[in-house]
């Protein structure tokens, strides 16, 4: 495994998964506009590499993400002329749109747009020890980061406003009993069991991970009808792909299935919302 990257954002390769993470443990990984940038050239690393199927997220040291660097939030808050550097910083449109899952490994700390960039993967793992907080209503700023659209798509509407409008603290089991994580695991030993369930994911078909990641996106906006047209004409692609005759192939001889590289065999469809 080579590790590239300086600075905010690690990345590197290993088994399948594109290993991105936040690094600047001193600060608990807050986000500034170097980190963003760093997120931006590593998510399009992963989704040109035939190699990569799988993206896991993470953060080095005690947290996930803290948030916005204060330092960030203390220049902005000194008049509009500085405002303008920021629309750059809150971006994390990337992780959705990436044809690969994207999973978020949570530990510690994970609060305001380090949520919002949580709330952006396809599936949020979380250790014991993960918090979640959305502290914008103490700082009298709006939901950022996309987080109101997300928040209510993952937890409910009731749910997501009470999270937003209270400010207050999620634990990790309430994380889990809300839906906001699919699972929680030890602390001990969290990274390895992260990387494991990813490199599990990593296994399965790529070109069916860019179509349910279409279809999960195009959900809200279609009714029941349009998205099983939709689900119809995709499921008429697989059943004369490479991908689904190789998965039957290997299972009448027994082996692992050997999947080929989602930029050879699948062009996402046009929305049909």
């Amino acid at each position: 495994m080579t590790v590239s990257g300086a600075g905010s954002v690690l990345y590197a390769v290993e088994d399948g998964v594109a290993r991105v993470t936040l690094n600047r443990p001193d600060r608990l990984n807050a986000s500034n506009g170097d980190m963003s940038r760093g997120l931006t050239e590593a998510f399009s690393k992963a989704a040109a590499d035939p190699d990569v199927r799988v993206a896991l997220l993470s953060g080095a040291g005690r947290g996930f993400c803290a948030g916005a660097d204060m330092q960030v939030l203390n220049e902005l808050s000194a008049g509009p002329e500085v405002t303008t550097t920021r629309s750059g910083g809150l971006r994390y449109d990337g992780l959705m749109a990436l044809p690969k899952p994207v999973i978020a490994a949570i530990h510690g700390p994970c609060a305001g747009i380090g949520l919002a960039m949580a709330c952006a993967a396809d599936i949020r793992i979380a250790a014991e020890d993960a918090f979640f907080v959305a502290p914008f209503a103490g700082l009298g700023l709006c939901a950022e980061g996309g987080l109101a659209w997300s928040l209510s798509r993952l937890i409910g509407p009731g749910n997501a406003a009470e999270m937003l409008m209270s400010a207050r603290r999620l634990d990790a089991q309430e994380a889990f009993a809300k839906g906001l994580v699919s699972m929680t695991m030890p602390v001990e030993g969290f990274s390895d069991a992260a990387f494991h369930y990813a490199r599990s994911v990593a296994k399965n078909a790529p070109a069916s991970f860019a179509m349910m990641k279409t279809q999960l996106q195009d959900a809200d906006l279609q009714g029941f009808e349009a998205a099983r047209q939709s689900a119809y004409m995709l499921a008429q692609l697989t059943l004369q792909s490479d991908d689904f005759k190789e998965a039957m192939a290997a299972k009448r001889e027994k082996r692992t299935p050997q999947f080929t590289s989602i930029t050879a065999i699948f062009d996402p469809p046009v929305s049909t919302g």
